[in-house]
């Protein structure tokens, strides 16, 4: 996901395309989208909709500065 920001100045990322480029199956995108939102590296959109339709998420500060430090 750190590399679609590159791209832009926006914090949009596309978890569909980052883990489809990973080789995950849609279960495991699934659970790690999960612990991505409950840890804070992620956040949906306010229309949750938006996220869930289009598997687009705004990456935090945090989620950032753990891609950044790994």
């Amino acid at each position: 996901m750190r590399e679609q920001l590159r791209e832009t100045t926006g914090r949009a990322v596309d978890a569909g395309a980052a883990a489809e480029s990973l080789g995950m199956r849609p279960g495991t995108l699934d659970r790690s989208l999960t612990y991505l939102v409950r840890a804070g590296y992620v956040e949906e959109y306010a229309d949750r909709a938006m996220s869930s339709r289009t598997g687009m998420f705004l990456i935090t500060l945090q989620g950032i500065a753990a891609i950044d430090n790994a």
